[in-house]
């Protein structure tokens, strides 16, 4: 299995905290649920990183 680092910019974190507080703010416990997700995302594209073509780059 081919791990890769995964650079994730200050902005996308800055979004991915604010979309958890607004979860969070509708249901509690639905924050931690969406960063579980994002979690899980980042760790798939981790795993894979070239199941997805190249866009722009070497991104």
């Amino acid at each position: 299995m081919v791990f890769r680092n995964l650079i994730i910019l200050p902005e996308a974190e800055q979004d991915v905290a604010l979309a958890c507080i607004w979860y969070e703010e509708q249901e509690l416990g639905l924050g931690e649920e969406f960063l579980r997700c994002v979690d899980a995302c980042i760790q798939f594209i981790r795993r894979n990183p070239e199941m997805y073509q190249v866009v722009h780059e070497s991104y």
